[in-house]
């Protein structure tokens, strides 16, 4: 057996169909996994790295509503994932190195694939929860069914609640991807056990597919009603609660750009794994790449989630808070007062002066 760039397989092994399907669908390491993906995860790496911990202590100052606790459980997943990336530069450089089994592959498995899939959910969740928040606090502020998004405590344990799940889910999943080994290197042990195991894979991959589908109409539904709702209203509710004027526009550019994140950077590595749940595997190598892009552009959210947040903090994009007009008759009045003040005082002064020369005038008299 080869270890860099070929691997050769025993055409006597066979899947429990009786057919010869492992020796003809097994993936080949490619030169491009040495040389170009470490630079590029080191990259998500060096930007996510401090833009996240800016944005982290930048919320982490603020007052703790609702949607500041969502976006804090967000960027502490995205730092998350960005420490695990440096697991995934050293598996991509030594997985061919790297035996099968032996505790430094596995460790880089269960690191990078527990991170990977921890911060992709969570992250669709916390957005999830996001979206019914806005939706709540604008169009249903007193629903009896949605006061555990208005309330901070609440709020942390529905983001405890969401950790526990995922990291159990995905624990539960890794220990069976573990458990089931095979011979070769560390990227076949990776790689190819998805193939050789396809049917214990298929649950899972079924549930990731429907959580993040069932995530994504939740969140159309929930911002869909509240850009309807904004439109109807046209601001005047959101002025009434303190957004100044402009809020309902910005409200929409910051739901618009929160939904072409979730979809640009999600979407395509969900659909990936529909194709790899109904593909017959004919164009193994070619799957593999897509997926491989498909991965890295489910990062790309870790960067994008802390940038946007700083985008949304620029003067030109921030809600005016606290700025409302003031009714003119309250300014005429403070206004007009002090004017109505000076005159009557003038006036005092000449009937007081008239008196006096009228006075002396009188004493010669007399």
């Amino acid at each position: 057996m080869s270890v860099k760039g070929d691997f050769t397989i025993h055409s006597t092994e066979v899947n429990s169909t009786g057919s010869n399907q492992s020796s003809t669908c097994m993936i080949k390491p490619e030169e491009s996994h040495e040389t170009i993906l470490p630079w590029l995860y080191l990259a998500l790496a060096v930007l996510g790295l401090p833009t996240n911990g800016i944005v982290l202590v930048d919320l982490w100052r603020s007052e703790r509503t609702p949607t500041i606790i969502f976006t804090l459980n967000i960027i502490m997943s995205d730092l998350l994932m960005c420490c695990s990336f440096f697991f995934r530069i050293a598996y991509y450089k030594e997985n061919t190195n790297w035996q099968s089994g032996t505790p430094a592959c596995n460790a880089a498995e269960l690191i990078i694939f527990s991170c990977y899939y921890i911060n992709l959910y969570c992250n669709m969740c916390f957005l999830l929860w996001t979206s019914i928040n806005r939706y709540t606090t604008v169009v249903k502020p007193g629903y009896a069914l949605f006061q555990i998004f208005k309330h901070t405590r609440s709020c942390w344990i529905l983001c405890f609640s969401t950790w526990l799940v995922v990291f159990t889910v995905v624990c539960a999943s890794m220990g069976v991807k573990l458990s089931l080994q095979i011979k070769g290197t560390c990227f076949d042990q990776v790689v190819n056990s998805y193939i050789r195991y396809k049917d214990q894979f298929n649950t899972i991959h079924c549930l990731g597919v429907s959580a993040f589908f069932f995530i994504l109409c939740l969140m159309l539904v929930s911002y869909s009603l509240l850009v309807f709702h904004l439109q109807k209203v046209r601001g005047g509710s959101l002025v009434g609660a303190g957004f100044g004027p402009g809020g309902g526009l910005k409200v929409r550019r910051k739901i618009l750009a929160s939904v072409i994140m979730f979809v640009l950077c999600f979407l395509p590595y969900h659909v990936q794994r529909i194709i790899l749940l109904t593909s017959e595997h004919e164009n193994c190598q070619a799957e593999f790449r897509i997926k491989m892009c498909t991965i890295f552009i489910a990062a790309l959210s870790c960067c994008l989630h802390p940038v946007l947040q700083l985008v949304f903090r620029l003067r030109c994009c921030r809600a005016n808070r606290n700025h409302r007009v003031k009714p003119k008759p309250e300014i005429s009045k403070t206004l007009d007062t002090p004017h109505i003040h000076t005159i009557n005082v003038t006036e005092h002064a000449e009937e007081s002066k008239k008196n006096e020369t009228e006075l002396s005038h009188q004493q010669p008299t007399s």
